[in-house]
């Protein structure tokens, strides 16, 4: 009993000591920067998703706009006033058909397109389209 009352005794003691000063840190005003921006970057708001696109959208368009949305395709096939441009993914296959309808040298648009699963069957165009 009495070794306890001495560590009493002891651990008061030193918890009554004079506090310590607070320790002085220096920080590079670069370094507080960077620290800053990274941590801004963590807790960004993550982007919104971009709107998919709609067969009404497509239909119409020239290529100048489908290279713009789509980027460029994965195969293209030209004829005398047509041309074709298929798109790929790991979930649908995007086969546009485009055409010139009044000159050989009008511009190409889509007057038509498809969309197939990755086995070669029929799908929902807007859903293949969302995916791109």
């Amino acid at each position: 009993m009495k070794k306890y009352l001495i560590l009493s005794i002891v651990l008061f003691a030193g918890a009554c000591a004079a506090p310590q000063e607070p320790l002085q840190t220096t920080q590079d005003p670069a370094e507080k920067k960077s620290v800053d921006k990274a941590v801004r970057s963590f807790f960004k708001a993550p982007k919104a998703p971009k709107p998919a696109l709609t067969s009404q959208q497509v239909l119409g368009k020239d290529e100048a706009w489908l290279r713009g949305k789509l980027g460029a395709p994965n195969f293209t096939r030209n004829d005398l006033q047509a041309s074709i441009w298929m798109y790929k993914n790991k979930d649908c296959i995007l086969n546009l058909f485009l055409y010139s309808e009044i000159t050989p040298n009008a511009p190409l648009s889509v007057m038509h397109f498809d969309a197939r699963d990755i086995h070669g069957h029929n799908m929902d165009r807007d859903a293949c389209l969302a995916t791109f």
